[in-house]
C-alpha cells in the first residue's frame, strides 16, 4: 500500500508539472501572437520595432538562453551489435552514389543486412547496388521515399533499422544500438555537411552545427529531440512498421513527421542523440539552396502543423520538445504579417542595424558556446542568410498548396488511414487563409491611416515619425491646461478605426491650443490611451461626428510624458 501510495504521489507531481509546463508554453505562444498583430504599425513605426525586439527576445532568445546552460550527455559505456541492425537505403536515380554508400554501410553491417529500394530509377541504379553486394528491390513505379522505405520494411528482419539517404557516407561513424536496447524509441546522429571553402557551404556548416549542438545536443539526456534527419536515423523496426497507416507520405518534412510519430507512438523513453558524426553532400550553389528550402524543407511545417499542436496539447512530452513546436508554430502564423511589414525596418536604418546586430549577438553568443569552429564571416552574414531562409519559407508555404492539390487529387491521403488527413488539411488551409486575409486587412488599415495622416498634416510632414525629433515643449502646457466639459468633434471618416479617432481628437486638440506636435514615441503614447477610452464604432459609423471630451484629450497628453511606449505595452 505505501509503496502504491508513494508511486501515485511521485506520478500526481509528475503529470501537475507537465500540465504547468504545457499551459506557461501555450500561454507565451499566444501571448507573442496576439501581441505581434496588435502592436505591429506602420503608423508608428517605434511600437512596431519595440514589438519586434519583444517577441524576438521572447522567441528566439529565450529558444537559446532555455539551451545554453544544459550541458550534454555524459558519455556512457556504448555498444553496436550488427546482428540486430539493418540497413535500408531508397534510391531514386543515385548511380553515381550509391556504390560508395554501400561500402561504408558494409564496414558495419554484412552485405546481406544492406537493403536498397530502388524507387523505379531510369538509370542503373539497381545494377549498381546489386554488383556493390547489397539487397536490391525494384519498384515498378516511383511511390516516393517514405511509401519506397515502407515497402522495404518487409524485408527487415532484425529489431532495429538504420534509414540512410543514398548520398551519406558513414564511413567510421560509430552506431549506438546500445542505446535503442535501452530503452530510446530512436536515435539521431550528427549530421554535416561535407566542407567546401565556399560561403554558401560556411553558413550551412553554422546553421547545423547550432542544430545538431545546441538543439540536439544539449537535449539527448531528455529524450525530447524533435527531429531525426532524413540523412541517417537508427529506429525500432516495429515502430516504423506502426506507422506506415499512419505517415502522409509526403517527402517535405518526412523526416520530422516520422520523428513525432515516434513520439507518440512508441512506448519507448524518447528520441536521444549521438555525437557521431556522419557526413552529407549539402547544396553547393545559392540555386540549389533556395530549391531545397523552397520547394522541400519550408513546406514541411503546413504539412506538419496539426502534429504540433498534438505535442503541445499533451502533458507528457518534454517542454523542450514543446517549446521547439511552439517556436515553429510561432513563425508559421506570424509570417505573412513580418513579410508585410518587412520594409519598415529599412525605412529607418538605425532600426535595421539594431536588429541586425541583436541576431549577430545571438550568433555570436552561440559561435562561442561551439568553440569557435566555424568562420567569422559565416556567424556576421548569417541574420542576412536567416532573411533568406524567411523568403524561402514564405514562397514555400504557397507551394505546400500546389503540392497538396496533386496529393489529395491522386487520392494519396488514402495511404494513411489512421490520420484524419482531410481534416488536418482543412484545418491548415484555414489558418493559411485566415493569417493572410487579417494581414493583409490590417497592413491596409495601417497603410490607409498613415497615408491619411500625411495627407491631413495631422503631423509635422517631413519629421512625421521621426524617432530622434526632440521632445516637444508641452509638458508645461499640458499641465495648466484647464480641466472642462467641453468636447471635440471628430469627424468619422469611412475606413477610421480608434487609433485614427484618438489621433485627430488630439492633434485638432494640440492645433486649436497652438501646441506643437508631439515626439512620435509621446503620440503612440497618448493615441494608445486615448482610443482605450472611446466609444464602439457601431455608435459611430463612417460619416458621423464623435464627440471627444476635452478631459480625455488632456489626460492622454499628460499621460504621454510620463510614460514610455515599454511601460504602456506592458501594462
Amino acid at each position: 500500500m505505501l509503496s502504491f501510495l508513494k508511486k501515485f504521489i511521485s506520478g500526481s507531481a509528475f503529470w501537475t508539472k507537465q500540465i504547468i509546463l504545457s499551459s506557461i508554453i501555450i500561454g507565451i505562444l499566444i501571448f507573442i501572437v496576439v501581441n505581434f498583430y496588435i502592436f505591429s504599425s506602420i503608423v508608428n513605426l517605434n511600437s512596431f520595432f519595440y514589438a519586434f525586439l519583444l517577441l524576438s527576445l521572447l522567441t528566439d532568445g529565450l529558444f537559446i538562453f532555455i539551451h545554453l546552460p544544459r550541458r550534454s550527455q555524459k558519455k556512457q559505456k556504448l555498444y553496436f551489435n550488427p546482428k540486430k541492425m539493418t540497413v535500408l537505403i531508397s534510391s531514386y536515380n543515385g548511380e553515381d552514389v550509391i556504390e560508395a554508400t554501400i561500402k561504408d554501410a558494409a564496414k558495419h553491417v554484412p552485405l546481406d543486412q544492406i537493403v536498397v529500394m530502388s524507387d523505379a530509377s531510369t538509370d542503373r541504379t539497381a545494377e549498381v547496388a546489386r554488383a556493390a553486394g547489397a539487397r536490391v528491390y525494384v519498384n515498378e513505379k516511383n511511390l516516393h521515399k517514405v511509401r519506397s522505405l515502407n515497402a522495404g520494411l518487409k524485408h527487415v528482419k532484425t529489431p532495429y533499422v538504420l534509414i540512410m539517404d543514398d548520398d551519406t557516407l558513414i564511413g567510421e561513424t560509430f552506431l549506438p544500438t546500445s542505446l535503442l536496447d535501452d530503452g530510446y524509441t530512436a536515435v539521431s546522429f550528427n549530421v554535416m555537411p561535407l566542407p567546401q571553402r565556399t560561403l554558401v557551404n560556411e553558413l550551412q556548416r553554422f546553421e547545423y552545427r547550432a542544430t545538431m549542438q545546441i538543439s540536439k545536443n544539449l537535449r539527448s539526456r531528455t529524450g525530447a529531440i524533435g527531429n531525426i534527419s532524413g540523412a541517417i536515423g537508427l529506429y525500432r523496426t516495429d515502430d516504423l512498421k506502426d506507422q506506415i497507416t499512419r505517415h502522409s507520405g509526403q517527402f517535405a518534412g518526412e523526416d520530422e513527421q516520422r520523428t513525432l510519430l515516434a513520439h507518440m507512438y512508441s512506448k519507448g523513453k524518447g528520441i536521444t542523440y549521438t555525437d557521431s558524426l556522419v557526413l552529407t553532400q549539402p547544396p553547393a550553389t545559392y540555386r540549389e539552396l533556395f530549391r531545397q528550402r523552397a520547394f522541400s524543407w519550408s513546406i514541411a511545417a503546413p504539412e506538419l502543423f496539426m502534429l504540433y499542436w498534438r505535442v503541445l496539447l499533451s502533458p507528457r512530452y518534454h517542454y523542450l520538445l514543446k517549446a521547439e513546436k511552439a517556436y515553429l508554430i510561432y513563425i508559421f502564423l506570424t509570417e505573412p504579417l513580418r513579410i508585410l511589414f518587412a520594409w519598415a525596418l529599412i525605412l529607418k536604418p538605425t532600426h535595421f542595424l539594431t536588429a541586425y546586430t541583436f541576431y549577430v549577438g545571438l550568433n555570436i553568443i552561440i559561435w562561442m558556446r561551439l568553440g569557435y569552429k566555424d568562420t567569422l564571416r559565416s556567424v556576421i552574414l548569417s541574420p542576412i542568410y536567416t532573411l533568406f531562409l524567411t523568403i524561402c519559407r514564405f514562397i514555400g508555404y504557397f507551394y505546400w498548396l500546389k503540392v497538396k492539390a496533386g496529393y489529395l487529387r491522386n487520392r494519396l491521403h488514402r495511404h494513411a488511414p489512421d490520420r484524419k488527413l482531410l481534416l488536418e488539411y482543412a484545418v491548415v488551409l484555414a489558418v493559411i487563409v485566415g493569417s493572410w486575409a487579417v494581414s493583409i486587412q490590417h497592413f491596409r488599415d495601417d497603410m490607409h491611416l498613415f497615408n491619411k495622416i500625411r495627407s491631413e498634416n495631422l503631423t509635422n510632414n517631413e519629421n512625421a515619425f521621426n524617432y530622434d525629433s526632440t521632445p516637444s515643449n508641452n509638458a508645461s502646457l499640458v499641465a495648466s491646461a484647464p480641466t472642462t466639459d467641453k468636447t471635440i468633434a471628430v469627424f468619422v471618416e469611412p475606413g477610421d478605426n480608434l487609433r485614427a479617432l484618438a489621433h485627430k481628437a488630439i492633434a485638432k486638440y494640440l492645433a486649436e491650443h497652438a501646441l506643437s506636435p508631439l515626439a512620435d514615441d509621446k503620440q503612440w503614447v497618448a493615441d494608445q490611451w486615448l482610443m482605450t477610452k472611446l466609444p464602439s464604432m457601431t455608435i459611430y459609423p463612417p460619416n458621423t461626428v464623435m464627440p471627444v471630451p476635452e478631459d480625455y484629450v488632456v489626460q492622454a497628453l499628460a499621460t504621454s510624458e510620463k510614460f514610455t511606449p515599454e511601460e504602456v505595452m506592458h501594462d
